[in-house]
């Protein structure tokens, strides 16, 4: 677990922090940006590659021209909590583009905003990839195109966990983080994790290689609060543990559920050496008895339609076909021929289980702020009580309170404040939903649509 940012000596506000350093490397000079900086933004996210963000800048001197800047730039920056560098996050980035340029108040100042990314983006645009990978671990090569490709240092990899199974792979001519994210769909975690549910992503502390199951099974950094403010609480650990606002993203969609089978889907595989087929069906509820997981209960009740059959029954609703070759070297046909077919890439699993696995991820989305924290990072896991709205009810809204994974992060710091904005996600839920009485007259009669 992460220390503490509120332990920390120095802290008296929620919103207290420490813009260490904000220098900027131009072809001309370092420049310190802190006394023109208006707004600063750093965002990760799981379902990205890198982090990026843009500094929002207001000045009356032609920085732009006199630091001839083209977007070659590097920015550095460090914020923390306080001066500790145990809550620092120190990264380096490329300035690559200015936008939102315009004159304000008396036409001599000028205001404008630098985005940036992790140097790696742009280096990766500007190469490609056309490689080999004969019995190799799907972790093993995509840790050769960091190491070797994109030549990330060693310091800024952080987690690559290892993959299950071995396969043949050539890499057809892609861009290296092209390549890294088409070899991630064939990925499956260690046989005690269900799927193939791998992602990679940049956090603070470097780049990763995880499953969502195991960022799933990680301990919650905090359990953060929305509640009423007591002006009067000098508590400062409650007052950066309390969620200042708060949004509601996603609830349910049971539409879209169907059509992108979260719940239930079909691969229908051909192997045109051996001219057979195998269909394979992913069924929410049993992935849901086995799968690691954030919470206690499934996000659906066991309501069926009036054909007898509940969500996770109908994998037919979304129905792919692949070219495979399951269990060719089992084949009397394969094995009088050696060396003729590759490892098994095992489509009857990443393929069914990825599609729903990736959808469930952000089934139920929130979009929270809080105080200030640097050491918040995509990948973590938090706890979120929100009260319920019920005025007969003074307790948390069981439904919507509980673990989340934080899918996304946005660090803002003003001269005046800094806050940061979570998008959390979470596939389960703390209570479980009613059951659906599916043999009462009643409702028998309502799915049938008699009223």
């Amino acid at each position: 677990m992460q220390n503490n940012p509120a332990s920390q000596s120095g802290v008296v506000y929620p919103k207290d922090f420490s813009l260490i350093n904000l220098t900027l490397l131009t072809s001309v000079k370092t420049f310190d940006m802190k006394s023109v900086l208006t707004e600063l933004s750093y965002h990760e996210d799981i379902f990205n590659n890198t982090a990026s963000g843009y500094l929002m800048i207001t000045e009356s001197m032609g920085y732009l021209e006199i630091l001839n800047m083209v977007g070659n730039e590097y920015i550095r920056m460090t914020f923390g909590k306080t001066s500790d560098e145990i809550t620092w996050t120190d990264k380096l980035f490329r300035i690559y583009k200015v936008d939102r340029r315009k004159l304000e108040g008396n036409m001599n100042t000028e205001s404008y905003s630098l985005y940036f990314c992790s140097d790696e983006m742009l280096i990766s645009e500007q190469y490609k990839i056309s490689k080999s990978y004969k019995g190799k671990s799907v972790s093993n090569n995509i840790n050769d195109i960091m190491v070797n490709h994109l030549k990330i240092p060693e310091k800024k990899i952080g987690i690559i966990e290892e993959t299950y199974g071995v396969y043949d792979f050539i890499v057809p001519n892609l861009k290296p983080f092209d390549a890294i994210n088409w070899l991630s769909t064939y990925a499956r975690p260690m046989p005690d994790k269900n799927g193939a549910d791998m992602v990679f992503f940049e956090d603070r502390y470097g780049f990763n290689f995880r499953s969502l199951q195991s960022l799933m099974s990680q301990r919650p950094y905090h359990n953060y609060v929305y509640e009423s403010k007591n002006i009067s609480d000098q508590d400062i650990q409650k007052k950066i543990q309390n969620v200042t606002t708060y949004e509601i993203l996603d609830s349910f969609d049971s539409l879209d559920a169907i059509n992108s089978g979260v719940f239930a889907n079909r691969l229908i595989s051909v192997d045109p050496l051996l001219r057979r087929y195998r269909v394979t069906n992913f069924d929410y509820a049993d992935y849901f008895s086995k799968t690691k997981k954030l919470n206690k209960y499934p996000i659906t009740n066991n309501f069926k339609n009036r054909m007898g059959d509940g969500l996770n029954a109908t994998p037919q609703a979304v129905t792919k076909l692949v070219f495979s070759n399951f269990n060719q070297s089992d084949s009397s046909y394969v094995k009088s021929k050696p060396g003729s077919t590759g490892h098994d890439v095992f489509a009857e699993t990443y393929i069914p289980y990825r599609t729903a696995q990736l959808q469930l991820t952000n089934y139920a989305r929130v979009k929270i702020s809080v105080p200030g924290d640097p050491l918040l990072s995509a990948g973590m896991v938090i706890g979120f009580e929100l009260l319920s709205l019920n005025p007969n009810e003074k307790k948390a809204n069981e439904f919507y309170s509980g673990n989340y994974l934080i899918s996304a992060v946005r660090h803002m710091i003003t001269p005046s404040e800094y806050k940061t904005v979570l998008e959390i996600t979470k596939e389960s839920t703390r209570a479980q939903y009613s059951s659906v009485d599916n043999n009462s007259t009643i409702w028998k009669n309502t799915v049938k649509g008699i009223t």
